[in-house]
């Protein structure tokens, strides 16, 4: 292997998720001595303007006209590779993201996010670089398969049925689990938590996040139905919805039932607090849960790889989904008795995999091993 390669991570700011992925795979190339490691949001970088406008499209889409987002998702959810529409969304920008490479010279590309422009440059110059991607969703879409692929990491058995139906061969495939910070990783002192999250030990809690964004709806509904229907105290996290946090603060000033938070990076603290967490259906939010074995309710799951996310892990019996109120009143009662958890319990433990971050970095780090290896001449 080339000493101290230059290992390049696409992500994005299209939702946290691809963004936590590429730094919980950042640490591990840092632990393995690797530190030339470069998180690029590539679409941002070549595009700026229309980064802008789709992010903002995706943000107001998935609070105001969800069935809009669910429909053109579905409607591109099976193109392949070769087709006309593909080639055009993964060709966007191509000729600054050769300079974005030439600038960089990395050594691996690893997709955490499927704009895949560098796979369509491989392609089109016979770049050498091995490229990677790992799939942050528990639901495959077509955007993320590219013929110049080396491998994929997929974060479930269910993803790998898909990807081998789509065409993509075995050997090309591990199911690796979805990255997660190493802080998911650590056993926390309880006590020690809830002193310092100002948190009463005599209190049970429900963890309710609204999403980096704060884009999950009918959240005072919500509230009110924990503290109507369970003895739960209730965890509320904003994000970055600074509107949402005001109008909930001034609501429940008053209410010692009721903890309201913006953003935070310290979830893994306050889901090792919880009896209970209830979120929208992003995968990274439900891997990081699978991991502390908290059981999930999602609630109302937005059309797209949210509700494919939703349908799928409910398969599999690994979350509950409510699509309404008396669904989650029933399911708060279960966390609050805790019956049958037994079954949900062995579900998050087989889709969670602690190591998903060292097995595939030791994966690529393999390949730029064979890859630099000097070829035999034969005469």
């Amino acid at each position: 292997m080339k000493i101290n390669p230059v290992v390049l991570i696409v992500s994005s700011a299209f939702g946290d998720g691809h963004a936590k992925t590429a730094q919980a795979l950042q640490q591990s190339f840092l632990a393995r001595g690797v530190e030339q490691v470069f998180i690029v949001d590539l679409f941002a970088e070549v595009h700026p303007f229309l980064n802008a406008v789709s992010r903002t499209f995706y943000l107001k889409s998935t609070a105001y006209a969800p069935g809009l987002y669910g429909m053109l998702y579905d409607m591109t959810s099976r193109m392949k590779p070769g087709q006309p529409l593909s080639r055009f969304l993964h060709s966007m920008g191509k000729r600054k993201v050769e300079e974005v490479l030439n600038r960089l010279k990395p050594d691996v590309i690893i997709h955490t996010f499927p704009y895949l422009a560098a796979s369509e440059l491989s392609e089109k110059v016979g770049m050498q670089v091995p490229i990677f991607t790992v799939l942050t969703d528990y639901v495959l879409h077509g955007r993320w398969i590219h013929p110049s692929t080396w491998k994929y990491f997929a974060p479930s058995d269910s993803v790998k049925e898909a990807l081998l139906a789509s065409g993509v061969p075995p050997q090309a495939i591990t199911v690796s689990g979805i990255p997660i910070r190493e802080a998911f990783q650590k056993i926390p002192d309880r006590a020690e938590l809830l002193r310092k999250h100002g948190l009463n030990a005599s209190r049970r809690y429900i963890l309710l996040s609204a999403g980096a964004y704060g884009v999950l709806g009918n959240v005072q509904r919500i509230i009110r139905t924990i503290l109507k229907q369970s003895e739960f105290d209730v965890i509320v996290l904003c994000g970055n919805n600074h509107k949402l946090r005001l109008n909930l603060e001034r609501r429940h000033q008053w209410n010692d039932r009721v903890h309201i938070q913006g953003y935070t990076d310290q979830i893994h603290e306050l889901m090792s607090l919880s009896s209970g967490l209830l979120t929208k259906a992003g995968a990274i939010t439900l891997t990081e849960a699978f991991s502390q074995s908290l059981p999930v309710i999602v609630y109302r799951p937005l059309p797209g790889q949210e509700k494919g996310n939703a349908r799928s892990l409910s398969g599999q019996k690994a979350i509950y989904t409510a699509y309404n109120e008396k669904q989650l009143a029933d399911y708060l009662h279960q966390l609050q008795i805790k019956n049958g958890q037994e079954e949900v319990q062995l579900s998050m433990h087989a889709l969670s995999r602690k190591e998903s971050s060292q097995v595939i970095v030791s994966e690529v780090l393999d390949a730029l091993e064979a890859a630099f290896v000097p070829q035999t001449v034969h005469r």
